[in-house]
Order: structure tokens, then sequence, then C-alpha cells
């Protein structure tokens, strides 16, 4: 008797089990075939056998279509997006939930559908998630919303507090924040040592912005010895690692021999490199403007190498 409830007992499991196992089956199916369609270029099969396996349950495809629509110039497309977001953030995942933050906050191309209350609300929820990085990330951005004002008053002293909670799970970036409100004297009083403290910290992290400041307090004796050497040090290393204000500064010096060696066509690199990368219109505006210029002293054998060296360029980490 025991043996056959016992036998019953598996085939009723397995019963139970088959249909759950075949449903994840379809949905890998179909994320395969979405997948293969993509390869293809057929946009459209893509996004439909995606949204199938999606529906299924896949995470995956989910997170594809969150991503994907979440940058459509389509306004019902980024509005889908959020769905995707919100069944992703449903199973736990606390990236998404940060995400789900950044839609409201940023709102899509055209900056609407903005929502900051929205936006707090799931950045706070992400804050206290199990994992270090998005819980930084989360304690970042709301520190970034206190300091702006977006969806409440204006509380630089509150996005201190926020900031510092930030890189104590190793944000770099919060790191950089922290120093500027010192820097600056915004809801903390003005301490140059202790915002080149913190720069240097954030700039160990790879934070390139860091390190340009770290040059500029160096080259104005902000905070720390005044030295020009050890300024140009930061600068470079910060252009190296991509910060678009030395790249320009290293292309105005090698355009005009300033402290090195003429050299229009590292010249020409260096303003090329500062008009590719995280700046500021005003930034891309002149770098444009002075490698274009540089450019017509140049040879076309010049340029050729000019533009190879900025094909070949990569971040690089500074040393000690």
């Amino acid at each position: 008797m025991k043996k056959l409830l016992l036998i019953i007992a598996v085939i009723t499991l397995s019963a139970a089990f088959l249909p759950s196992v075949a449903f994840a089956d379809a949905a890998e199916d179909a994320y395969k075939r979405g997948e293969g369609a993509w390869k293809n270029q057929d946009y459209e099969t893509a996004f439909r056998e995606y949204r199938t396996a999606g529906e299924m349950g896949h995470l995956d495809a989910q997170i594809l279509l969150a991503i994907n629509l979440s940058s459509s110039p389509y306004p019902e497309d980024f509005l889908e997006s959020r769905k995707w977001w919100k069944k992703i953030a449903g199973q736990g995942n606390s990236g998404s939930i940060v995400a789900l933050g950044d839609s409201y906050r940023y709102g899509n191309l055209d900056g609407n559908y903005i929502d900051y209350k929205e936006a707090i609300k799931w950045y706070r929820t992400a804050s206290t998630s199990n994992n270090s990085e998005h819980r930084g990330d989360a304690f970042l951005a709301l520190g970034e919303m206190y300091e702006e004002g977006q969806g409440t008053a204006k509380n630089p002293s509150e996005a201190m507090k926020l900031y510092k909670k930030s890189a104590a799970e190793g944000n770099a970036e919060a790191g950089y924040r922290i120093g500027v409100l010192y820097e600056t004297g915004k809801g903390v009083s003005k301490n140059y040592g202790k915002a080149a403290e913190w720069y240097s910290s954030s700039a160990e992290m790879f934070n390139s912005t860091a390190m340009y400041r770290m040059g500029f307090l160096h080259e104005k004796g902000m905070g720390v010895p005044k030295s020009m050497q050890e300024a140009e040090k930061w600068y470079r290393r910060a252009a190296d690692a991509g910060n678009s204000w030395s790249q320009f500064y290293f292309g105005e010096k090698c355009e005009h021999g300033k402290g090195v060696k003429k050299d229009l066509v590292f010249a020409h690199a260096w303003y090329n490199l500062a008009s590719r990368g995280m700046g500021n219109k005003e930034l891309w505006k002149k770098a444009k403007s002075a490698r274009d210029r540089v450019a017509l002293k140049l040879t076309p054998e010049e340029l050729a190498r000019a533009e190879k060296i900025v094909r070949d360029w990569r971040p690089q980490k500074y040393k000690k």
C-alpha cells in the first residue's frame, strides 16, 4: 500500500512539473527565434518573439526588451519598457529597480514622461537591496536629486549624507560629488583639503573628472601644495582616462608648444578625442573647431597618423 501511494505521489509530482518545464522550454525556443531574427536584422520578428518569451517569464528576453524599448524614439515603446522593467523588478532584480528610477527621472529621449516623485520612490526601494553596487547607484541618484531639487526641495546637506552612503558602497562618482560640495561649500563648510581627499579617493577608482579636479587644485594650490608639475601629472592621468577637458588642455599645449614640443599631429588627436568624449556642448564645439583648424595645417599623411592615434586610443588607468 505504501509503495502504491509513493508511486501515485511521484506521478502527481511529475504531472505538475512537466507543464512548467514545457513552458520554460517554449519560452527559451521563442527567445532563440528572437536571437536568430535579430542576427538577420529582422527586428519586427525579433521583438515579437522576445515579447512572447518575455510574457512567459524569460528573464533575458525581458531585459532585452526593457533596454531596447527604453531608447526608442516612439513614446509607446518607451512606456512599454517600463512594463518590462517592473516585471523584472518584481523578480527581485535590484538593477532593474534602479533602471526604473532612471526611467522616471530622465524620461524618454525627448525628456517627456518625467516623474521625480516616482523616481525617488524606486531609488529608495533600490537603496535597501542586497546588492552593494545598486545600493550605491541608488544613493548617488537620490543625492543628485536632493542637490538639484528634483521632486524635493534643494537640500545639499541631505545630498552630502546620501553621497557618503553611496561612497561607502564603493561608488566613485559619489566620492567626486562629495569633493565638489567641499570645494564649493554647498551644504557644508568650504574645505579644499577634504575636497582633495575625496577627489583623490575617487580618482583611485578611475573617475577621470576627479583626476582633473586634482590637477586644478594643485595648479591653484588649494588644499594641496601648489605645484604645476603635480598638476600636469593629474591632468595627463585625466586625459589618458578619457576626461575631455584634460584632452582639450593637452591639445592646446601641443598646438602652441606650451611646455612641450609643438606637435600638430598630437594636437589634432587630443582635440579629436576631446570632441568625442564626455563633456558639454561648449567643450564639444571648442574641440571640434580646434580640431578642424589644426587639420588645415596637416598633410594627408599627418592627418592619417592623427586619426590612427584616435582609433587606437584606449582609456588607461594611472599608476601612483
